[in-house]
């Protein structure tokens, strides 16, 4: 095991990191951290999944704030309950930023977060639970909320004494990890679910269904018969989202297809519909059809969409 320690600067420096987990062959990453900066977090946290290592985290050590988002890194990630802080992201302005700026910075900043924690397998709910507590209110989470939200993933239940037994391997070098049960699901199950809990997600609060928009689509997409890229898709539902602030969406399950071949899948079928818009005392609802393409793969992506509503 290898214990990170202390607080995440802005642009720190990782090689040091790098150098400890090839030196020592450690294969599960421990933390001693009450936070820091996001960036320097996320950059250890996609270090950490590229390296293939496990991450661990008990009570008696502290990992709040920033570390969080690190610990999500781990291919396998177990924590006691109460072992795992989070709370909402703080950006500070750059002096002379203009409001507009400001909040423009905010935004994107959230954005990044989600992306991050949607790449790491977790649910972009966790985000929005951590959205409810301020800085000087940490939440630790319980050990049912780890495992409802996928923040951990391996043996949840499993006592520090046993956890110490996780990867003492006497090969340092890499071995391959058990396929995570997502991972052995068919590509169509794989392909149904991603695009069920994105049309779901388009009810979420604008941030966070941005932010899932910007994860799940790939840099180019055929969207509704035109090639569009990726920033013109995000502010196409941006302005959407700003139209009709309250959303819900649900998926008849009667009405799903899906075909799969060369790691492609298309799934269709309709939903259900409702909009508000309370500054104009306005609402709608109806049903629409949908239709999404679909690059299958560690990271599925939206190659293609189209879709009509019908009522």
């Amino acid at each position: 095991m290898l214990v990170v320690s202390g607080e995440f600067g802005a642009n720190e420096p990782l090689n040091a990191f790098s150098d400890a987990v090839v030196s020592s062959g450690a294969r599960v990453i421990v933390f001693n951290s009450p936070g820091g900066n996001v960036g320097s977090a996320i950059r250890l946290g996609r270090m950490i999944r590229a390296a293939g290592l496990d991450t661990l985290q008990v009570r008696q050590l502290q990992c709040a704030s920033a570390c969080s988002l690190a610990f999500l890194g781990g291919v396998h990630r177990i924590a006691e309950p109460g072992s795992i802080g989070v709370h909402r992201a703080s950006f500070r302005p750059a002096d002379g930023m203009s409001n507009e700026e400001a909040q423009t910075r905010i935004q994107l900043g959230t954005a990044a977060i989600i992306s991050y924690v949607v790449e790491m397998g977790v649910d972009p709910k966790l985000m929005e639970l951590a959205s409810s507590y301020d800085k000087q209110d940490i939440r630790y989470l319980s050990a049912s909320e780890m495992a409802e939200l996928h923040v951990t993933n391996a043996a949840a239940n499993q006592s520090a004494a046993d956890t110490s037994q996780v990867s003492t391997r006497p090969n340092p070098a890499p071995v391959p990890a058990p396929e995570p049960d997502d991972a052995k699901q068919r590509p169509e199950s794989v392909a149904v679910a991603f695009v069920r809990d994105l049309i779901e997600h388009h009810g979420d609060n604008d941030d966070f269904a941005l932010a899932q928009v910007q994860a799940s689509y790939a840099p180019t997409v055929d969207y509704y018969g035109k090639l569009t890229n990726l920033s013109s898709i995000v502010q196409d539902k941006r302005n959407y989202y700003q139209r009709w602030p309250e959303r819900g969406y649900k998926v008849r399950n009667d009405s799903i297809m899906v075909t799969c071949a060369n790691d492609r899948c298309m799934v269709s079928g309709v939903y259900d519909w409702v909009v508000r818009s309370p500054s104009i005392h306005k609402q709608e609802k109806g049903v629409a059809d949908f239709s999404y393409t679909i690059s299958i793969g560690p990271y599925p992506k939206i190659i293609a969409e189209t879709g009509s509503v019908q009522r």
